[in-house]
């Protein structure tokens, strides 16, 4: 994504691949009112951006089941870690003011580098990781962590005065059979209504190949979207079956 913040181009999205659509569901506890100042247009200006790389590390990560372009089988861990590599490098060529952060979940939540401009630094971290069986996915964990290791920009005039930096968080998330769990909204409220913090979603999800599973894919699907109050997010879904160009262009 360039750094507008008015309309950014980051994580282009593949023309081919299918969305799924989240369903009408009762009224979410988690929901809340967006306040009049997060509406407001903020200035469209190329500024640095402090992007914090959120790996999930569960088992269905290493599960042989996408398809290159080759015919054989690959994992998602493996085409993720050169998507990373990929987009990393390539924003820095764009700015090299950008910095790079790289987090993996389990059932625990690591900061393993950054914050960087070094594009080397984030990638020597990405090639040595371990999958494993993970009952649950602690969102509260994730946030609270971030929110220790950011300082949000604060501006005199949102609509005329650019921040120094914004702060994007990218999550690669795979776990089909987990929901995310989050205790309250409230915590998150300030991180998320920040108009220079933007949380943007690429979902690993089972396709159809698990037909039991397709409830479960749009509930978690439509909670990442409740969690976009502004509108500003990209959120992306690729299915676990398919072919494994389909998530690289995620981060292309």
């Amino acid at each position: 994504r360039s750094s507008d913040l008015g309309e950014g181009q980051a994580l282009p999205q593949s023309h081919s691949q299918p969305q799924l659509q989240p369903q009408p569901q009762a009224q979410s506890p988690f929901q809340f009112q967006t306040p009049p100042e997060i509406l407001l247009r903020t200035p469209k200006v190329n500024c640095p951006e402090k992007v914090i790389i959120c790996l999930d590390l569960s088992e269905e990560m290493s599960l042989q089941k996408l398809e290159s372009l080759n015919g054989l089988k690959t994992n998602a861990l493996n085409i993720a870690q050169k998507m990373i590599e990929m987009f990393v490098r390539t924003k820095h060529k764009i700015d090299k003011r950008h910095e790079f952060a790289l987090v993996v979940v389990n059932d625990e939540v690591t900061w393993l580098s950054g914050f960087t401009s070094d594009p080397r630094e984030v990638c020597s971290c990405l090639y040595d990781l371990d999958t494993s069986v993970c009952d649950s996915f602690n969102l509260d964990g994730l946030f609270n962590l971030i929110q220790q290791k950011i300082e949000l920009p604060i501006t005199e005039n949102i609509q005329t005065i650019p921040p120094p930096y914004i702060v994007r968080m990218i999550l690669i998330y795979i776990r089909a059979s987990c929901h995310p769990q989050l205790a309250s909204m409230e915590r998150l409220n300030k991180i998320l209504q920040s108009a220079y913090f933007f949380f943007d979603v690429i979902y690993i999800h089972n396709g159809t190949e698990e037909m039991e599973e397709t409830s479960n894919n749009k509930e978690i699907y439509s909670f990442f979207n409740q969690l976009d109050t502004k509108g500003t997010s990209y959120k992306y879904d690729v299915s676990l079956t398919g072919q494994a160009l389909e998530l690289h262009n995620c981060m292309a």
